[in-house]
């Protein structure tokens, strides 16, 4: 790259770089907001917060990277133009290919980067952070026996043990399940203890009784048991779906070949295609957000109204299409037409905006748009006067006149 080129893409690439740090980490503590409840009942560390807050970074930064790119982008046009470094370039002969070749460069290595995150990184982060709430969750009956008070595991899913005994046995355990929109489950046990099988984690319950009510008729069945063992993988999952993943956890190349087994593949197919089309298609976004940064502000404006509004078309533009594509995205699986939707749209957007910049076709905005802010400012700066009593301005002609 020219030395020019090079003060571009610094620019851009360090307010590009503020930008996603600042919207990664609002996005971020959102996120872990949903789960302090969980985390703070349960007694977890500092450092699990910051696993839990490290594992949702990957699918943030897919999330806001265009975004960012948009802003950065923009922010450094609009500066440029408004200390007239832009109209320098194009009075020296400069083509838009100097303000943009940067942007683009940068653009590319942020979709290459987008790429590797959403077919690797984010499939492990989703997979690791529901084995790390499986594991809260699991922790809070050890919260419930040492308070002996009713905690909710989930929603519909509530726990009471009376006392710890010798030996890790626990003794008085009644847990409610409702999660089921037909059945609710009542279990009672004398004792019980945490059992680790096969990976996975148990509440054996002895000397019980389990209650089943089926909501719709009222009817109770009532079974006697010895030992009974439940189930801690369900928790954090829809009940009965024991250790299935669902589509986002898997990785790539499962989603491209996936079990005929797999329970959750069975139940929704259309969200492993959906979620294969989604990893397939994101990185195109940054490329698309580029374009249409250059293409509205890449050149000099010399009216600053016609900047301003640039910069609204120009943000406008980027949020419909990209609100477009998760619509498409979200309903993709079903069709043939949905499934080539998602990648339409992208690389229709992408190759319009490149046409526009090439041919240097320019979209002239409707006059009253450009002159409606000074002729709003004119009316009020006149009507200002004469509430104020003030004579009215001096025209061109040096005489007092409305102007």
């Amino acid at each position: 790259m020219k030395i020019l080129e090079r003060y571009i893409f610094r620019r851009v690439f360090l307010l590009f770089l503020g930008t996603l740090l600042v919207t990664t980490a609002i996005a971020m503590i959102t996120q872990v907001l949903v789960y302090v409840n969980l985390m703070s009942s349960t007694g977890q560390s500092l450092l699990t917060f910051l696993r839990l807050a490290g594992l949702l970074i990957p699918a943030m930064l897919v999330v806001v990277t265009p975004f960012a790119l948009m802003l950065g982008a923009a922010q450094t046009l609009t500066s440029m133009n408004a200390d007239s470094e832009l109209p320098v370039i194009e009075a020296a002969g400069g083509s838009r290919v100097i303000t943009g070749k940067p942007i683009l460069i940068l653009a590319v290595l942020m979709s290459l980067a987008t790429l590797a995150t959403s077919i690797s990184v984010e499939p492990w982060t989703n997979r690791s952070l529901r084995d790390l709430l499986i594991d809260a969750r699991t922790d809070l009956i050890s919260v419930a026996v040492t308070s002996g008070t009713f905690h909710e595991m989930q929603k519909g899913l509530y726990v009471l043990v009376s006392d710890k005994l010798a030996g890790g046995v626990l003794s008085g355990i009644f847990l409610a399940d409702e999660r089921d929109p037909e059945t609710e489950l009542i279990y009672y046990a004398k004792y019980g203890s945490f059992v680790e099988s096969e990976g996975k984690d148990f509440l054996v319950m002895t000397e019980g009784e389990l209650h089943q009510k089926d909501k719709k008729s009222g009817n109770v069945s009532v079974i006697s048991f010895a030992t009974y063992a439940f189930d801690l993988s369900l928790v954090g999952g829809e009940s009965g779906a024991a250790n299935v993943y669902y589509a986002k956890e898997h990785t790539t190349s499962y989603l491209l070949n996936p079990d005929p087994n797999d329970k959750s593949y069975q139940r929704r197919p259309q969200n492993f295609v959906a979620e294969l089309l989604r990893r397939l298609s994101e990185w195109l976004y940054p490329i698309l957000f580029a374009l249409i940064t250059i293409y509205y502000l890449g050149r000099a404006h010399s009216h600053r109204s016609e900047q301003v509004w640039n910069v609204i078309f120009c943000a406008m533009t980027g949020f419909i299409l990209r609100g477009v594509g998760y619509y498409v995205t979200d309903k993709s699986g079903r069709t043939d037409i949905g499934n080539l939707l998602v990648f339409i749209i992208p690389i229709g957007g992408i190759l319009l905006f490149s046409i526009l910049i090439l041919t240097n076709i320019r979209v002239r905005l409707p006059r009253f748009l450009v002159d409606g802010p000074s002729n709003l400012l004119s009316f009020a700066n006149r009507f200002r006067r004469r509430r104020s009593g003030l004579p009215p301005p001096l025209n061109h002609a040096g005489k007092r006149g409305l102007s």
